[in-house]
């Protein structure tokens, strides 16, 4: 367009630049990134450098012609004016030499019977005046002439003769010069036309090559970004899917401890009415002062049972610390599974373990609190035992007094280790309601964890749609610019 002076393409040119603009207008606000936005402004930057280069190149264009078109409109008329002079100066002479030759052959047609001498001297006179006239006309012009021939054939060094001289000659002359000068001019404005071409096609290479460079830069980069939004739009699949896990499995490990907590705090009443039922049985060992010395037998499995029921309940003191160590990992495995649903990702895959071992140790406990329960019933039947043997040896209680002290003592020593079962058995009941608990708020961490993921998952898909078109945008515009 520049050097063809094609306003149309000129047009063209700026409606691309124009879109150009808009478009950089657009990725200003989306660019981010060191890498990215350095290259954002580098291109911003070109780009006002090449309107501005594209603006002032076209002026110039513009100057360049109209200066050409004048100086060429004006050689034709210099150059009929110097052919209308010079053939007027040609004709002129001519018409006088003509003259010039009448008149002397009249002279000598009149005086050639009476002065032979002076007719010939007028000849000869006639002969000098005719050679000098066409001398001093004739070879001017034909200087005029070669150099004019010599202008024609691009030889702008050809010297003008008779410049200066106040005849038309010398106007002649100086037309010519002026007609060599214009020569002169139009090749030096021609000279730094082609130079201004050659530096406009210089220019449009660079140009070119920084178009390459940004489309391969802006391809590489969308590149990426649609790499990593098909990659995070995968990890948000993975987080909501284990998400989904870790809901199912802390809701069932949920169950299962709010099951174990209904057990031990069953487990707990009974221990304390079996507490109050040897407080009772203490209260009337006390009363039976009289009972006889036939109850010693009776006595003997009295006390064989209440040894069995000593050892269930040191069986339930094992089970319920069995309890409570279960319930002090539970918690710091709840804790655990807090931090790893908190964490999500990559590092959500240890959540899953987390859960499966609070799901074991669910399990442990239910069947420690299984484990209660049949020692309870054990210590039950022994108790009633107990009791169907106390009531054999009422009758003769009263016999035997400083027996049933001693008796009284024991039972005394068993209520307190009763009351010890159920302090137990409460401290694991509250374990596990923590337990339970926390379960509850590794389900709700589990929930907003899906709920973040589905977050996660819209924003993948977003930039990746995003990302898609801002690339379609990136080809319109390097397609727009390289038709301009």
């Amino acid at each position: 367009m520049l050097y063809r002076h094609d306003e149309a393409e000129g047009k063209k040119t700026e409606q691309h630049y124009a879109e150009l603009t808009k478009l950089i207008a657009a990725l200003d606000g989306a660019t981010r990134g060191a890498p990215f936005r350095d290259k954002f402004d580098e291109a911003r930057t070109l780009a006002t450098q090449y309107d501005a280069g594209f603006k002032r190149a076209a002026q110039l264009s513009r100057e360049l012609d109209g200066l050409f078109n004048r100086q060429t409109g004006e050689l034709p008329k210099l150059a009929r004016a110097i052919t209308a002079d010079v053939t007027f100066v040609l004709e002129g002479a001519v018409a006088d030499e003509h003259a010039l030759e009448k008149e002397a052959d009249a002279l000598i047609s009149r005086t050639s019977t009476v002065m032979l001498v002076l007719a010939l001297a007028g000849l000869a006179i006639g002969f000098a005046l005719a050679w000098f006239i066409g001398g001093a006309i004739a070879k001017p012009i034909l200087g005029m002439t070669g150099a004019m021939q010599k202008l024609a054939q691009g030889d702008k060094t050809a010297a003008i003769p008779a410049v200066g001289q106040k005849d038309e000659i010398g106007q002649m002359a100086g037309s010519v010069q002026v007609f060599k000068d214009n020569m002169i001019k139009t090749a030096e404005m021609e000279a730094e036309k082609e130079k201004q071409r050659e530096a406009e096609i210089k220019r449009q290479g660079r140009i070119e090559q920084l178009i390459k460079d940004f489309d391969a830069e802006a391809s590489s980069a969308l590149k990426t970004v649609a790499g990593a939004a098909t990659e995070l739009e995968s990890t948000a699949q993975s987080m909501s899917a284990t998400a989904e896990e870790t809901t199912r499995q802390a809701t069932a490990v949920a169950a299962a401890s709010e099951q174990a907590s209904t057990n031990v705090q069953t487990v707990a009443s009974a221990t304390e009415e079996l507490a109050a039922s040897v407080q009772e049985v203490g209260r009337q060992v006390t009363q039976s002062a009289s009972i006889a010395q036939k109850a010693v037998d009776e006595a003997a499995k009295t006390n064989e049972r209440v040894t069995g029921l000593a050892e269930a309940a040191q069986k339930i003191g094992e089970v319920v610390n069995l309890i409570n160590d279960i319930a002090s990992q539970t918690n710091l495995l709840a804790l655990n599974a807090t931090i790893e649903a908190a964490r999500a990702g990559e590092a959500g895959k240890g959540f899953a373990v987390v859960a499966s071992e609070v799901k074991s140790l669910a399990t442990q406990t239910a069947k420690a609190t299984d484990d209660i329960a049949a020692q309870i019933s054990a210590i039950q039947v022994a108790t009633n035992e107990a009791v169907t043997a106390i009531k054999g040896i009422g009758a003769t209680i009263a016999e035997i007094n400083d027996i049933a002290s001693a008796i009284a003592s024991a039972v005394e020593e068993q209520g307190a280790a009763t009351k010890e079962i159920a302090t137990n058995v409460s401290q694991a009941a509250a374990g596990t309601q923590e337990v339970s608990s926390n379960i509850t708020s590794v389900t709700q961490a589990a929930g907003e964890t899906g709920t973040a993921s589905g977050q996660v998952l819209s924003a993948a898909s977003s930039l990746g749609k995003e990302s898609e078109a801002l690339r379609r945008k990136v080809d319109e515009f390097l397609a727009g610019i390289k038709a301009a």
